[in-house]
């Protein structure tokens, strides 16, 4: 006689299997736990890092783009010999302003 005359379901030998498996390992439940927590923290932390690189990749491509927008704009000047530094930086302001928006 059976104590529990209801028939095995699947979580009864899902947790069965999980716990023969951890035991097989030799390690307790707390010991799993900072295994976990250690895989879990390692992927944070890569992401990061992923995201973080994909980021500057992307800033350095904007100024890239920006350096290069000005650099045209002052080579195509004229008379730049001749120019006040103050109006050159205003202009510089400008344009900055306008490429931004």
């Amino acid at each position: 006689m059976k104590m529990n005359p209801q028939s095995d379901g699947f979580w009864t030998h899902f947790w069965a299997t999980i716990t023969a498996l951890f035991s097989a390992a030799g390690l307790t439940t707390e010991q799993w736990i900072y295994v976990f927590c250690a895989i879990f923290g390692a992927l944070l932390s890569f992401n990061s890092y992923r995201n973080n690189k994909r980021a500057l990749v992307n800033r350095e491509n904007e100024d890239s783009k920006r350096t290069e927008i000005l650099r045209s704009y002052l080579a195509g000047r004229k008379n730049n010999t001749e120019v006040d530094t103050a109006s050159v930086a205003e202009e510089v302001k400008d344009v900055m302003n306008k490429v931004g928006s």
